[in-house]
């Protein structure tokens, strides 16, 4: 569940969402191009520009999603057994065993990966993964077992791909002197406020913890860049994902 918030030209209007209509809203975005963005708390805003007969300038209308329930800080272990469960085509917690598997029991499978039953318990405490209708299975062939699948929720999703890029500028270097920035045989100008001989070096570089770096003329349009780089990688992971 989320809150939604609509900012438009007439006003704002707040009420709730479920996940099935945040994925639905999703999906439109993403097919229109609408500009996205992932936030650390598991939020999405979704911008676009609306045109109405008669004005030359459209007007911006967004919408931002939070998370109902917080979900809180995501530790390492946490973001591991998410992406396990999140790329497993059938993860399930174990509600039942019997001898002499009864230490399965708590346990969220995948595979020949599994997360421990604290660490599952705490995933569905923090809303961070759902689960769905138990039903029986067997284990080993032979031995009954109450299975419930479990799926991360797209809160939690939105939340490890904002971590995943987190941008940030750098800041401008000032008054350097020509050469240290590949400018020999310019001279700057001889003022007062020792900037004699130097020039004013304003570049700036954007760049993010996926790698991603590009310079820029100043900061402004580094923040601009940056910002655009965020909206790129969020379309491009929620295209998958829907």
């Amino acid at each position: 569940m989320f809150i939604q918030k609509i900012q438009a030209g007439d006003g704002t209007t707040t009420g709730l969402c479920s996940e099935d209509h945040a994925i639905v809203m999703l999906r439109r975005a993403v097919d229109r191009r609408f500009p996205l963005e992932a936030t650390r708390t598991g939020g999405l805003v979704i911008t676009r520009d609306v045109w109405s007969t008669g004005s030359s300038t459209p007007s911006r209308r967004t919408v931002s999603l939070e998370p109902a329930k917080p979900l809180g800080v995501m530790t390492p272990t946490m973001r591991q057994d998410l992406e396990a469960i999140a790329d497993s085509d059938r993860a399930y917690r174990v509600d039942k065993a019997e001898m002499p598997f009864r230490d399965r029991v708590g346990r969220i499978m995948l595979g020949f990966y599994s997360v421990p039953p604290a660490a599952a318990r705490r995933l569905v405490e923090r809303g961070m993964v759902v689960l769905g209708l138990p039903y029986e299975d067997t284990s080993h062939g032979r031995l009954k077992e109450i299975r419930t699948p479990v799926r991360v929720v797209l809160a939690a999703r939105l939340a490890m791909l904002a971590a995943d890029h987190r941008t940030s500028t750098g800041e401008p270097r000032g008054y350097v002197y020509p050469a240290d920035i590949g400018m020999s045989g310019t001279v700057g100008l001889c003022k007062p406020g020792r900037r004699s001989g130097r020039v004013y070096d304003g570049s700036s570089v954007a760049s993010c913890t996926c790698g991603w770096s590009q310079w820029t003329e100043d900061r402004e349009v580094a923040r601009r860049v940056a910002r655009e780089h965020r909206r790129e990688m969020a379309s491009a992971a929620l295209k998958r994902l829907t």
